[in-house]
C-alpha cells in the first residue's frame, strides 16, 4: 500500500478539509491527493510549476484548482504564515522534507501548534531498510555522491530518530510506524502506550545497527492490518 492510498483513506474517513504537505518536490504526490484545501511548502517548486501545466493529475483532480503554494523552507513558512494556519487549522500534515532527524522533528513540533485536536501527521522515510538508506546527508544528491556500500537510490536519512525522540518525550502523542512505503510514521494526539527511555544524547548516538537490532520496539512498527484497526478506532472516537 502506498503513502498516497493511506493518506487519502484517512482524509476520506475523517472528511479532512485542510491538508499541508512539507517537501512537495515535483508534485507527484501532492497533485494526486484530494482535499478541499491543499497547501504545498518547498524551497524549490520549479519542477512542480512545469508539471502543473501538463500533469494529468492536476487536470483530473478538481481540488487542485484551490491549491496554495509556498516556495520557502518549512521553518520560514511556520514563521511567516501563522495567520493562514490559525485561520484554517490543519486536519492532516504530510512531512517529507529534509531527511534529517533535526528538521523532521522541527516540522512535527511546528505542525502540532496548528493541528486540530483530532488531526493526523504522517512522516515519510521512518523505516530505512539498510545502512545506506539511513545514512545522514544534506540531500539526496549528497547521499548519492558518498558511494555508500549497498546504495540503491533509496534514501531515508535519519528521520527514524524523530520517532524515537517523540516516543521518548511526548506521552501525549500516539505514535507508530506503518511497515510500508519506506516507513510511514503516524502521529495523533492520544495517550501513548509503551514509551521509550532515551536521553537526547543517547538518541543522537543511536546507529542503524541499534535500529536493526530492535526495529519493532523502537519504531512501534505496525502491519497494514493494524492500520485498518486504527482507521476504525479513529472514526469511532
Amino acid at each position: 500500500m502506498t503513502k498516497e492510498t493511506i493518506i487519502q483513506e484517512i482524509i476520506n474517513r475523517k472528511k479532512a478539509k485542510t491538508y499541508l504537505e512539507i517537501g512537495t518536490g515535483n508534485g507527484d504526490h501532492f497533485l494526486k491527493i484530494r482535499a478541499r484545501r491543499k497547501i504545498a511548502v518547498d524551497p524549490d517548486l520549479s519542477s512542480l510549476k512545469i508539471k502543473k501545466r501538463k500533469s494529468k493529475y492536476y487536470f483530473r483532480n478538481i481540488t487542485n484548482l484551490f491549491n496554495q503554494y509556498y516556495e520557502m523552507t518549512s521553518d520560514d513558512f511556520f514563521k511567516q504564515e501563522p495567520e493562514i494556519l490559525q485561520k484554517y487549522r490543519l486536519d492532516f500534515v504530510f512531512i517529507d522534507g529534509l531527511h534529517s532527524y533535526e528538521q523532521a522533528l522541527k516540522d512535527v513540533l511546528n505542525s502540532l501548534r496548528f493541528l486540530k485536536e483530532d488531526g493526523v501527521i504522517i512522516m515519510h522515510d521512518c523505516n530505512p531498510a539498510s545502512e545506506a538508506e539511513a545514512h545522514p546527508a544534506d540531500s539526496f544528491e549528497h547521499a548519492e555522491s558518498l558511494n555508500l556500500p549497498g546504495w540503491n537510490k533509496y534514501w531515508c536519512g535519519d528521520v527514524w530518530k524523530t520517532i524515537v525522540h517523540l516516543r521518548a518525550n511526548r506521552s501525549d502523542l500516539n505514535i507508530f510506524v506503518l511497515d510500508c512505503d519506506m516507513g510511514l510514521g503516524v502521529i495523533t494526539r492520544a495517550k501513548q502506550k509503551g514509551t521509550l527511555k532515551y536521553s537526547p544524547e543517547e538518541i543522537k548516538n543511536l546507529s542503524y545497527k541499534d535500529l536493526e537490532y530492535n526495529r519493532e520496539k523502537i519504531l512501534n512498527l505496525k502491519s497494514l492490518q493494524y492500520f485498518k484497526e486504527f482507521l476504525n478506532k479513529m472514526i469511532c472516537d
